[in-house]
């Protein structure tokens, strides 16, 4: 992996990325950089904490005329708080570089104010959230006469929570000639649509293919053993000091349950969800952000849309369904150069979900109590086994057995070898059958996968 310096980015760049004490670039930006400078369209396949709002920070920062104070890059994000994260990665770089002008935009906020500021001076680049995004558009506040980048992060959550409709609208207004790039974590079949109606021969990177979770966190298996979590979660605790430590639930309703049980054994808490009003929300990331807190519940919406500098610890309550949701929340912790322990508590209803995420890549550590109340490492393996269904020989033993002659009395019926073959040879079968059905559909899955991926690879 090589250093920045080898992007040619301009030199007030570079003095900022020294303060930053940013010295090699991650993967994405490796690979994302040196496009966006060339002005290429782009979709990239990367979780959360592989540094990829830098990589498209970067290079449109490198591209941007100062002279002119006119929309150049529209940067569109699911949420607020990852808006506002965004803003200030762009606004460091005015220290070096005074003529920029960046503003952000995003819903919660009064609209008059904002398009009475978009009257008096169009910011070289706005970081706005898509239905905020079109209000202004509507409203007349936004001119993209000289709009030359589009970037979408966090596409898969804009979809998923109903927002591509806005930014489709407006991708339908602006010139041809603008260059899109999208950043996701996943690409769903009916998103594809979107990106081929604007993504002209674009560039595909998938960086999740190299390294599904960042390598400084250390993962581990927590067995609740079918007791309440909440008890497991303050043994937990009680072996860990976390600088910052972001406590993930399923449900927004479990949220309440489980900020009463630490606040009641004197910890510092707070909650962190959508359901939150927006003035509330932001005061609350403020406060995360200045340590007045050290342990934060959260739902999902966190994982995706807030970075919080520091976090050491991150414990999920449970395994979310969606396993994408794992990646992120995992990816919350050793950022950077620092760090990081992600905990899971869990039983063996989901040691399937657990399988599925070592089949991603990802290695845990299965750790319990010992007897001096101490959190140590055991081999996982006798525990899955002990959950295994009956192995093929097992079945087989029985169809023995049934026709075992030894200490039985009773007549066997000739021809009972022979019989007993033709059952153990369909019993093969079936098996055979299924381990030929199951290798089809793996096929298939690669097969979609790898037409997914050309649907996207350049020419």
């Amino acid at each position: 992996m090589g250093q920045f310096s080898s992007f040619g980015l301009k030199k007030f760049l570079n003095d900022g990325l020294v303060d930053l004490k940013f010295s090699e670039p991650t993967l994405v930006q490796e690979q994302v950089i040196p496009l966006l400078q060339k002005h290429q369209n782009v979709i990239c396949l990367a979780n959360t904490g592989t540094g990829k709002s830098h990589a498209f920070i970067l290079p449109i920062l490198n591209n941007l005329d100062y002279q002119l104070n006119r929309i150049q890059s529209v940067i569109v994000t699911p949420t607020r708080e990852l808006a506002k994260q965004i803003y200030e990665n762009i606004r460091f770089f005015k220290t070096y570089q005074p003529e920029l002008q960046v503003g952000c935009f995003i819903g919660g906020e009064d609209i008059k104010r904002q398009v009475e500021q978009l009257q008096k001076s169009q910011p070289q680049i706005i970081v706005v959230t898509p239905t905020r995004l079109k209000d202004l558009f509507l409203a007349d506040a936004l001119n993209f006469g000289k709009l030359s980048s589009f970037i979408i992060d966090e596409c898969d959550m804009i979809f998923d929570l109903g927002f591509i409709d806005d930014v489709d609208y407006i991708l339908s207004k602006v010139n041809n000639d603008v260059k899109v790039s999208v950043f996701s974590a996943t690409i769903a079949e009916a998103l594809k649509p979107f990106l081929l109606k604007y993504l002209k021969n674009p560039h595909f990177i998938d960086v999740n293919k190299s390294t599904v979770t960042n390598q400084n966190i250390e993962h581990v298996l927590i067995p609740t053993k079918h007791q309440d979590r909440g008890k497991v979660l303050l043994k937990v605790l009680a072996t860990i000091n976390p600088y910052l430590c972001i406590i993930f639930v399923n449900r927004r309703e479990e949220i309440p349950g489980y900020f009463d049980l630490l606040r009641e054994n004197g910890y510092s808490v707070c909650q962190l969800h959508a359901g939150l009003e927006p003035r509330l929300r932001t005061q609350m990331v403020k406060r995360i952000k200045n340590l007045e807190f050290k342990y934060v519940i959260a739902t999902d919406v966190a994982a995706r849309g807030i970075d919080l500098d520091g976090v050491s610890h991150v414990i999920s309550i449970d395994l979310p369904n969606n396993l994408e949701y794992y990646i992120h929340r995992s990816g919350r912790t050793g950022r950077g150069q620092y760090t990081g322990k992600s905990y899971v508590l869990y039983d063996t209803k989901n040691l399937n979900l657990v399988k599925q995420l070592e089949q991603w890549g990802i290695t845990f550590e299965y750790q319990k109590w010992n007897s001096s109340n101490e959190l140590v490492t055991i081999n996982l393996e006798p525990v899955r086994k002990k959950y295994q269904p009956q192995t093929t020989t097992n079945e087989v033993n029985k169809i023995i057995n049934r026709y075992k002659t030894k200490n039985n009395n009773k007549k066997v019926k000739p021809g009972y070898k022979k019989k007993r073959k033709e059952e153990i040879d369909n019993l093969t079968k079936q098996i055979r059958r299924e381990h030929i059905k199951n290798s089809i559909k793996k096929i298939k899955k690669e097969k979609a996968k790898e037409r997914g991926k050309k649907l996207f690879d350049k020419d």
